[in-house]
C-alpha cells in the first residue's frame, strides 16, 4: 500500500467519522433532551456495564480476525466457522455475566424487561464487529465504513421513535441500540451475501478457535483495561453520588471524546497496515507522522471547544445540563494525551504485541481507580475527570517509553515535525 492510499484510507474512514460524529452529536443532543439527568445517568450506567462486559467477553475476535485473514493463517472458511462457535461462547459468557451483575452484585433494582435488552445488546454488537473485522482484513474501508454509520443512522431514528414518540424512556434507548445493530445485520447480509458456514457436529475446528482465542485474549485484556480506564469512572461516581452527577459527567465525557474521531480513523488504518506490513521501520515511520498531525488537530480542536463549551451545552443541551461544562473542560487535557496511546497502540495490536499495551494500562486503571475514590467525595463529576486526566496522562507516558524501546525511536525522533507530514494534505486534495 502507497503511503498516498494510506492517506486516502485514512481520509476516507474520517470523513465517515465526521459523518458518524454529525450523527452521534444529533442523538447526543436529542436524547438528552427526552431524558431528564437522573435517566440518561441511569441509561448510562448500564450501557458502561454492558460495554465492560463485551470488553472481555468479546475475546478480542475483531483484532484477532484481522490477523488470522490479513496473514491467511487458516482457510477463510475455517475462520469463519470458527467465528460461529465463538460467537456462541461470547454471547453465553456475556449473557451470565450480566445476569450475575444485575442479580446479584448491583444495588439497583432493574425490571426483567430492562434486563433482558440490556443483555440482548452484546450478541448484536459482536455480530458487527465480527463483520468489520472481516472488512478490514481484506481492506475494504468502503464496507468497514457503512458497518459503522448505518448503525449510528437506524439508532438516531429509533431514538426519535421509541424515546421520542412512544416516551418508552430507558427501555426505548437500549431497545433503539439493539434495533439500530440488527437492521445493520440484515441490510450487510442481503446487500454483500457474505456466506456464514453452519454448526458441525463432527467438524468442529478445534485447532482454529484455539489459535483466533489465544490470539484474542491477548487483545481482549488489553481492550477490556482500556475500556475500564474509560468507564470505571461512571460506576464509582454511580457509588459515591447522586445519578443526576452521572448524567451530566456522562454528557460531558461524551462531547470531549468526540475529539477522537481523527486518531480513531488513523488507528484503524495503520492497525490494518501493521498487520499486512512486513518492514516494520517503515510503518513506525507513518505512526509517529500520523501522531504527530493527530496532536495538532486535537489540540486545536480541543481549544476551540474549551473556549465554546458554555454556548454549545446552552444551546445544544439546555440550561440544566450545564453542570457538564466544567466537566468537559477539565477533561480535554487527558483527551489530548490519550491520543499518544491510541495512535501507538494501533501499531502494538497490528504487529500482534497488545501485551506490551498492558504495561502502560495497567497501573493506569489502578492510579483512576484510586484517585476516582479519592476525588470524588470532595470534586464529584470534576473529581472523576481530573482523576481520568492523571490516568491518561500515566498511560500515555509509559507507553511511550515502550514505544521508543520496542521500536528503537527515541523520544524526539517521535515528536519531531517535518515537511512530509503535511504531504497528505496536497495528496488528498489531488486525489478528490
Amino acid at each position: 500500500m502507497s503511503k498516498k492510499s494510506i492517506f486516502s484510507s485514512i481520509f476516507n474512514i474520517f470523513s465517515t467519522n465526521v459523518f458518524i460524529m454529525g450523527l452521534v452529536v444529533i442523538s447526543g443532543i436529542i436524547l438528552p433532551r427526552l431524558l431528564n439527568p437522573n435517566a440518561l445517568g441511569r441509561l448510562n450506567s448500564l450501557i458502561a456495564l454492558a460495554t465492560i462486559v463485551y470488553s472481555f467477553a468479546f475475546l478480542g475476535m475483531r483484532s484477532s480476525l484481522v490477523m488470522h485473514l490479513g496473514k491467511k493463517k487458516f482457510e477463510q472458511d475455517q475462520i469463519l466457522s470458527a467465528t460461529v462457535y465463538i460467537f456462541l461462547l461470547s454471547t453465553i459468557i456475556s449473557t451470565l455475566a450480566l445476569l450475575l451483575i444485575f442479580f446479584f452484585l448491583s444495588n439497583d433494582h432493574y425490571s426483567i424487561l430492562i434486563v433482558l435488552l440490556a443483555c440482548l445488546i452484546n450478541p448484536f454488537e459482536f455480530l458487527i464487529s465480527y463483520m468489520q473485522g472481516y472488512n478490514l482484513a481484506k481492506s475494504r474501508y468502503g464496507k468497514f465504513n457503512r458497518l459503522k454509520w448505518v448503525p449510528k443512522l437506524v439508532y438516531l431514528l429509533a431514538i426519535l421513535i421509541f424515546v421520542g414518540f412512544l416516551e418508552w424512556n430507558i427501555k426505548g434507548a437500549l431497545l433503539a441500540i439493539i434495533t439500530a445493530n440488527l437492521i445493520t445485520l440484515i441490510i450487510y447480509l442481503r446487500t454483500y451475501g457474505l456466506a456464514i458456514p453452519g454448526l458441525k457436529a463432527n467438524g468442529v475446528p478445534v485447532k482454529v478457535i484455539k489459535s483466533l482465542i489465544g490470539y484474542g485474549s491477548l487483545y481482549a485484556l488489553a481492550f477490556l483495561v482500556t475500556r475500564l480506564n474509560h468507564k470505571i469512572d461512571i460506576l464509582i461516581l454511580k457509588r459515591m453520588c447522586d445519578i443526576a452527577e452521572v448524567g451530566y459527567y456522562s454528557l460531558g465525557v461524551n462531547v470531549a471524546e468526540i475529539l477522537w474521531q481523527v486518531p480513531i480513523a488513523v488507528g484503524v488504518v495503520l492497525m490494518t497496515r501493521s498487520a499486512r506490513q512486513t518492514n516494520e521501520k517503515l510503518v513506525s515511520g507513518e505512526v509517529c507522522s500520523s501522531l504527530r498531525i493527530s496532536l495538532l488537530l486535537v489540540l486545536l480542536g480541543g481549544v476551540m471547544l474549551y473556549l465554546l463549551a458554555p454556548q454549545l451545552v446552552s444551546m445544544l443541551f439546555g440550561v440544566r445540563y450545564s453542570a457538564s461544562i466544567p466537566i468537559i473542560r477539565t477533561i480535554l487535557p487527558g483527551i489530548l494525551f490519550f491520543v499518544i496511546l491510541k495512535i501507538l497502540n494501533s501499531q502494538f495490536i497490528g504487529t500482534g504485541k497488545p501485551q506490551l499495551t498492558m504495561i502502560a494500562l495497567i497501573p493506569a486503571l489502578l492510579i483512576n481507580i484510586i484517585l476516582n475514590i479519592l476525588f470524588i467525595p470532595s470534586y464529584k463529576g470534576i473529581g472523576a475527570a481530573m482523576a481520568t486526566n492523571i490516568s491518561y496522562f500515566s498511560a500515555s507516558f509509559v507507553l511511550l517509553l515502550v514505544y521508543s524501546r520496542t521500536f528503537k525511536i527515541g523520544l524526539l525522533e517521535i515528536f519531531r515535525y517535518r515537511k512530509s507530514d503535511f504531504a497528505f494534505l496536497r495528496k488528498i486534495q489531488l486525489k478528490r
